[in-house]
């Protein structure tokens, strides 16, 4: 019955994550709806129509619009500052789910979720204000559906790591769900109508916040430790049969060294580096500035999406649907993507276990996925330089696969080559640093506003080649630990 529990449990926290997760990441598909429903329209410059012309060809309206870059300047906007203060709360929320559990952080974000939908629901021309804490609010109350959701995987000793996978590709599928309220919208169905559905739906997460997950953390499986007492009685007996063994020889002083020299390592590993030379380290702050670099890619996209749509299709209103609904599907195989950039980094494992140094088989299996991170950015830069609606078909998939590897490596990184009671602040710092360098997604935007989308996607690709310094300089480092033990091995034997 209790293993029936956990794959329920499983299933329950995989839905809810894929429906209340990440939803400010389908701005794409809202944005067309508070486009086209009007709101901040007022930016906007406005000819009168000449009553005296064909009525047929008028709308409602009795204004035509000639020229919408300020609506479109303060939607972009909207995108930043929410973005940005999802991050912010990301590390927030990350920090009160450390100290007050599990069930506290739901509750907390419960509430703001619950609140951030409602916002959106009253959002209107007149009142177009309520897009900035509506869109920040269901960011923010999302996110610790993910970080409370993922512990779920500590109900199994095997493929833990497969569940963590399937919970990361539900947030980031989560994006999906304002396709839905697009899809709802044009056939009628009203974006506050969905709104108000989504606040009903969203409270089944009490579910699982009061059934299936606990007051406070799913500790870990336990495994068998070898204790510090138990490990240096054991060498000890181990030491102790080689130095009086009768048949001492050449052979058995390169065992004694090795095993002295295992000891010592294994006991440094038992002292905790300090959390400041972690966030001075070059390996630290080099990733951070990789998840930077790629995160800005990649906001720029989200935030510009319509109004770069609208200027390759020519505002042709049709096609500009057809292409939003299209990103956004496949934006949803996050699901399948997520696991898979997870599937690389284990397999970069297998290949590396052979390794002599501990250094390169710890971060050389970082390396491949990095890489290929940075790669997906340059050639989501590279396809939007084309204007072909074939293209954008090639594009969207790219991007998928490119924010797949963008977050699972990023947290992944952090896992492996840091201390595990380091990881949250780590993690927190790093998401927080991302989210203020993203801001510069709005300056970008300006950018283009006053010459041209080329021109800002030219200077994206360009500054993405500072991603692949992170790769290749720990390359390098594995490269070089590795040579160094080699040397060493071959000076004992000699």
């Amino acid at each position: 019955m209790t293993e029936i529990k956990s794959y329920l449990a499983v299933v329950w926290c995989f839905f809810e994550t894929l429906l209340f997760g990440g939803l400010i990441y389908g701005w794409g598909s809202l944005v067309f709806i508070l486009i086209d429903e009007g709101v901040y329209s007022d930016l906007c410059e406005h000819i009168p129509v000449n009553l005296t012309s064909n009525i047929s060809l008028v709308s409602n309206s009795s204004l035509t619009k000639t020229n919408c870059e300020g609506q479109d300047s303060m939607l972009t906007l909207v995108f930043t500052v929410a973005s940005f203060l999802f991050c912010a709360g990301c590390a927030a929320m990350g920090q009160i789910n450390y100290k007050f559990g599990t069930r506290i952080t739901r509750i907390i974000s419960f509430l703001l979720f619950e609140l951030g939908a409602l916002l959106i629901a009253f959002v209107s021309p007149s009142v177009p204000w309520l897009i900035f804490p509506g869109l920040t609010l269901i960011g923010v109350g999302g996110i610790p559906l993910l970080i409370t959701n993922t512990q779920i995987s500590n109900l199994f000793q095997r493929g833990s790591s497969t569940i963590v996978g399937l919970i990361c590709g539900a947030f980031d599928g989560s994006s999906g769900v304002q396709l839905l309220v697009k899809i709802g919208y044009e056939n009628g169905f009203s974006r506050q109508n969905s709104y108000f559905v989504l606040v009903g739906l969203h409270t089944l997460v009490l579910v699982s916040t009061f059934v299936f997950l606990p007051k406070g953390f799913i500790p870990k499986p336990q495994s068998i430790e070898i204790s510090e007492v138990e490990y240096e009685k054991e060498n000890n007996i181990h030491l102790t049969q080689i130095e009086n063994s009768t048949e001492t020889d050449d052979a058995d002083e390169v065992s004694f060294k090795l095993v002295k020299k295992e000891k010592l390592s294994m006991m440094e590993e038992k002292k905790l580096p300090s959390l400041k030379s972690c966030l001075f380290s070059s390996t630290y702050i080099l990733h951070v500035v990789w998840v930077c670099v790629l995160q800005l890619r990649f906001y720029y996209y989200i935030a510009t999406l319509n109004p770069w749509l609208n200027k390759l299709l020519h505002a042709d209103h049709s096609q500009v649907s057809y292409f939003t609904n299209v990103s956004m599907y496949l934006l949803i195989l996050g699901v399948v993507t997520s696991p898979l950039a997870g599937m690389v980094y284990d397999l970069c494992k297998m290949i590396s276990t052979g390794s002599r140094s501990e250094l390169r088989r710890d971060l050389l299996p970082a390396v491949p996925p990095l890489i290929i991170g940075s790669c997906l950015g340059l050639l989501a830069s590279v396809l939007v330089l084309v204007p072909s609606t074939e293209i954008l078909y090639v594009l969207f998939i790219t991007v998928t696969v490119f924010r797949s590897f963008l977050y699972s490596v990023a947290a992944a990184f952090l896992s492996a080559m840091f201390p595990s009671e380091y990881f949250g602040l780590l993690y927190g710092w790093m998401v927080i640093a991302a989210g203020i360098f993203s801001f510069f997604q709005f300056p970008l935007f300006k950018w283009s506003e006053s010459t041209n989308f080329t021109q800002v996607n030219v200077f994206l690709l360009c500054f993405l080649f500072i991603s692949l310094i992170h790769p290749f300089y720990q390359w390098w480092r594995c490269r070089k630990a590795e040579s160094s033990l080699l040397i060493e091995e071959n000076k004992t034997d000699n």
